[in-house]
């Protein structure tokens, strides 16, 4: 019976008198570890997390959950090992509070309860991300270096008995690394030696054949008379205990561009896109050494693989060293088809410019290997390649590619690297490419290109995208400030539409703070509003025109600089909704939104499909303005103002009806 109601005195100075401290030790014993069970998993062992806080249950978060999680939960529940961590609702969505959230178990504690969390009943999720663990329940590996390795244990009515080495063949093995999901047994010889136990001995004979996928599944043979002791007692150590899970992309014609396949259990399989995005794509390339992430296609861009399909619900942070160290919903358990295989493109190159041109759109060719930048040798380089690099850098199309040292010499290493675009790709990273590295280059025949894109002698500065700000135009090798007195739409519609940024929502004087101090490129411009270029348009006006007003810095704001952003959630494919309009940002009101709603925002931060909805400030309130109410999507919008909605800032609501998308 636990300690109640006793007063108890401090002692001397302020300190804890004994019986004080002895007391904080019993209630610590008497509390112990928060229960914990799993459910609608159809066996003891498997099922969605619950864990019973203050005298009721509640479930657990999927983010971030892993197979560390899974291994404290399966121990202390005495299920044997973890061989699943699904998330996202794998077993059904649960009821009541959500009593834990970002679980970060290592692996050796002795209950759930002991893991870091964010606190009690602290959260931003919904139970359509319930956690889930799938334990071994008959066997168990204990005191190995991983959870894929160790002396073998069987569950034998209430207790955990040793397998006898002399009961147990080469074929259990396999079959206890298959229950596992840890590939295959290596060869006794590799086992590395763990401690002797004090679990009882079982006195029993497994007879596998090799093919079963469970150990239960084996025949059994007679008790043993012969003799047997914690000396003898049987270590398994299975392929995966050795490090990550081999990763590969195939069939996207270059190594760092496929199809992901994972080879597991000797055998390579395929990986489901579900909730696939650049976070995923982003550890395939770092395991891979291929660099950034460019691109993560879903829906068999690639090609439908074959075999296995042996992950899903992939969702990594972006910051794991390989694809198997991310949550997924357990080896082989998925509910796809080939045709959701998810492919990646990485890219070597991480960045891209032109240096020593007259405008942001000529000059010699630099790239950007793993972060060192040098010049890119011309000797495979052509038109095709050229017209990538324009358009990657938003400046149309490549009108010549002048050789020899025309953009002056180059400076630091010279890449060798043969890029064979067709000329459709959106960036030179997703082009077939040689890989020659830093290497010998004819002396000043280094690339270089000179773009068609005039509108990139003009820029938009200080706004939250390139599409808005104060204009600057680039003139004799310098950014210099436009300056006028009559600025309005007719002239910044000229300017979004050299900038390739839409239409002009407006046509602005920047206040005194966000004015420019450097030189004036330009002074005085009078346009009709059909023009492409600013230089197209009258700036030769004579001083009588510019001495009614005061010339003063010009700024615009277009349709193009509207983004979409996802707030205050786990990752940046969940949170409230915030949209970016006439230069600030602000949220969207919950009247009438649903999934059609969602799945666009989705779509439109490639984000895949949308999981729920949420209203009522789900992820916080915001601030600022409610630019969005009313919102009716179909779901085949391209973006979310292209819904059906009431007009820009026109609303009824408060900003504890912000929307939000998982």
């Amino acid at each position: 019976m636990c300690w109640q109601g006793r007063r108890l005195r401090m002692g001397r100075e302020g300190l804890l008198s004994p019986q004080m401290l002895w007391l904080l030790l019993w209630v610590q014993l008497c509390r112990g570890a928060a229960e914990v069970r799993l459910v609608n998993g159809g066996r003891r062992c498997a099922g969605r997390v619950e864990v019973k806080h203050r005298g009721q249950w509640g479930t657990v978060c999927g983010d971030y959950w892993s197979m560390n999680d899974a291994a404290v939960v399966c121990k202390q529940l005495d299920c044997g090992s973890a061989v699943g961590a699904p998330q996202y609702g794998h077993f059904g969505p649960g009821s009541g509070p959500i009593w834990m959230d970002d679980v970060g178990c290592n692996g050796t504690e002795s209950a759930l309860s002991d893991c870091p969390h964010r606190g009690w009943g602290k959260h931003n999720c919904l139970h359509a991300r319930d956690a889930g663990v799938m334990c071994s329940g008959f066997v168990r590996l204990v005191e190995g270096k991983s959870r894929c390795s160790g002396r073998v244990e069987i569950r034998d009515g209430e207790q955990w008995k040793t397998v006898c080495d002399s009961h147990f063949g080469p074929k259990a093995a396999d079959v206890v690394c298959r229950e596992l999901q840890c590939g295959v047994a290596l060869p006794v010889a590799v086992a590395a030696h763990v401690g002797e136990g004090m679990s009882p001995i079982w006195d029993g004979e497994l007879q596998c054949v090799g093919n079963e996928s469970l150990l239960t599944s084996c025949p059994r043979g007679s008790p043993r008379d012969q003799p047997c002791t914690h000396v003898n007692s049987t270590v398994v150590n299975c392929t995966l205990f050795e490090g990550t899970v081999e990763v590969r992309l195939v069939d996207g014609g270059r190594r760092c561009a496929g199809r992901v396949e994972v080879k597991q259990q000797g055998k390579w399989g395929t990986v489901c896109d579900d909730n696939w995005d650049m976070n995923d794509a982003t550890v395939v390339c770092k395991q891979l050494d291929c660099g950034s992430a460019v691109g993560a296609p879903r829906y068999g861009h690639f090609g439908p693989g074959s075999g296995p399909i042996w992950m899903d619900d992939v969702g990594c942070n972006g910051t794991e060293s390989a694809l198997s160290d991310c949550p997924h919903g357990g080896w082989g358990e998925n509910n796809c088809v080939h045709a959701e295989d998810a492919g990646v493109m990485c890219s070597e190159y991480t960045g891209f410019r032109l240096v020593n041109g007259s405008t942001a759109c000529a000059g010699r060719v630099e790239v950007q290997v793993l972060g060192t930048w040098g010049t890119l040798c011309a000797s495979h380089w052509d038109l095709s390649d050229a017209h990538v690099l324009c358009r990657q850098l938003n400046c149309r199309f490549a009108e010549s590619i002048p050789g020899g040292e025309h953009f002056g010499r180059e400076t630091g290493p010279v890449w060798r690297d043969s890029f064979h675009c067709d000329g459709t790709e959106a960036h030179l990273g997703q082009c077939p490419v040689i890989t020659l590295g830093a290497s010998l280059c004819s002396h000043g025949n280094n690339a270089a290109v000179i773009c068609s894109g005039d509108f990139a002698s003009l820029r938009l500065v200080g706004g939250g995208s390139r599409c808005d700000g104060r204009v600057e135009i680039f003139q004799h090798g310098t950014w210099g400030r436009v300056l006028d007195d009559q600025w309005d739409l007719r002239e910044a519609n000229v300017v979004c539409r050299q900038l390739q940024c839409g239409q002009a929502e407006t046509a602005y004087n920047p206040p005194k703070p966000e004015r420019g101090t450097g030189p004036v490129g330009l002074r005085g411009v009078r346009c009709a509003g059909h023009e492409t270029n600013l230089t197209q348009c009258n700036t030769s006006l004579p001083e009588s025109a510019l001495a009614a007003g005061v010339a003063e810095d010009v700024g615009v704001i277009s349709w193009g600089s509207r983004r979409v952003r996802l707030v205050n959630g786990s990752g940046r494919c969940a949170g409230r909704v915030e949209i970016y309009y006439q230069g600030s940002w602000g949220t969207v009101c919950d009247d009438g939104w649903d999934l059609s709603d969602a799945a666009v925002v989705c779509h439109q931060l490639g984000c895949g499909g949308a999981v729920e909805a949420p209203g009522s400030a789900w992820f916080g309130k915001g601030s600022g303005q409610i630019w969005l109410d009313g919102v009716k999507c179909s779901g085949a919008e391209a973006a979310l103002w292209d819904c059906p909605a009431r007009p820009w800032g026109q609303h009824n609501c408060g900003h504890k009806e912000d929307v939000a998308v998982i």
